[in-house]
């Protein structure tokens, strides 16, 4: 369980569009947002972890499936990429994004 990539550069304002293909055999999730939101969004998913996201900063992708999220980075600081399914983010799959002015 893991993205290819752990760590990645942006500057504030930058809009980039995440291909996101899940190889794996279970579900999984690539979700956006703050250390904050993130903490947040784990509480809703332990609480309902069979929620399934097509919002603007959160896709859930079934084994075999290719999704993609465009998203605008905004001001400078730290911002991280997530799957909140039980167990994922413990076992590593998240990624941090680095917003540079």
């Amino acid at each position: 369980m893991r993205y290819d990539k752990k760590y990645i550069q942006v500057k504030s304002g930058e809009t980039v569009r995440f291909v996101v293909t899940n190889a794996g055999k279970i579900r999984y999730e690539f979700t956006i947002g703050t250390r904050e939101e993130q903490i947040e969004h784990a509480k809703m998913m332990a609480s309902m972890p069979g929620m399934v996201h097509e919002e603007g900063n959160s896709v859930s992708l079934e084994p075999g499936v290719t999704k993609e999220l465009i998203w605008q980075f905004g001001k400078a600081g730290a911002i991280e990429i997530a799957c909140h399914l039980p167990g994922h983010y413990e076992a590593g799959m998240r990624a941090r994004v680095n917003v540079k002015k």
